[in-house]
């Protein structure tokens, strides 16, 4: 038998094979994001230069329309009686410029539509280059940074919250940059709500109540240690 021959019979018993399992074959299934994996290393670079970590984005709002509105480096947003942020620098670093118009809520949020687990950092601290440059004193308290995960009835319950007050940025109006550190063991989780760390989809969201506030925002980054605060570091505590 030909070379060819042999060839020929080995396809159509496959063609034969392959019409025999159509009715086994099923129906593709829409394809499901597979968690973003943690940071390799003992730092998770949150924000540095402007550009968020892989998988990240820079999301900003406000209630005046709850809208979580997406901003590439180099844009812009504002939205009347709510928040503006615009594109800044300190010195040759990219920051973003923030202005909260004490309304209600505004927030600045560094988020992602896929999970990570932060697992990793819940015993670390969190580091955030700032300066505010307008923030007038009073007595509210109601400002929060948050970790957030989302998906469930009501996200805005699944958070794990640090509480501070506009006297805390009142005290470093004009101060210049400054690195800030909150330790992650500071930050509490709703009782009505769903928290879960191991699936965090805002790991940064700075929550201005309420307040007219100035503020630029550098680098954000989660340290794995919790000992990691720089010397000069402006660190917000909590009873632990």
């Amino acid at each position: 038998m030909s070379k060819n021959a042999v060839f020929k019979i080995t396809m159509l018993a496959g063609a034969i094979a392959l019409a025999g399992c159509t009715d086994s074959i099923e129906e593709p299934t829409d394809p499901v994001d597979p968690p973003i994996d943690p940071p390799v290393g003992e730092v998770f670079v949150v924000i540095d230069d402007g550009i968020t970590a892989t998988g990240f984005g820079v999301l900003a709002g406000s209630d005046v329309d709850y809208d979580k509105n997406a901003l590439a480096k180099d844009e812009s947003y504002s939205v009347a009686n709510g928040i503006a942020v615009s594109p800044s620098a300190n010195g040759d670093e990219y920051s973003w410029k923030v202005d909260t118009y004490g309304a209600g809520e505004a927030y600045f949020i560094v988020g992602s539509d896929t999970a990570m687990d932060m697992t990793d950092y819940a015993n670390g601290v969190l580091l955030f280059d700032m300066s505010v440059t307008n923030a007038t004193a009073s007595d509210s308290a109601g400002h929060q940074i948050v970790m957030q995960t989302n998906g469930g009835e009501k996200d805005y319950l699944d958070r794990n919250t640090f509480y501070f007050g506009q006297s805390q940025l009142s005290d470093q109006e004009s101060a210049g940059w400054k690195t800030y550190a909150v330790k992650v063991s500071c930050f509490a989780a709703d009782d009505a709500g769903a928290f879960d760390i191991t699936k965090v989809n805002e790991v940064f969201r700075l929550d201005i109540r309420n307040e007219s506030v100035t503020y630029e925002l550098g680098t954000v980054k989660y340290e794995k240690d919790a000992t990691m605060i720089p010397e000069g570091a402006v660190e917000w505590t909590c009873a632990e």
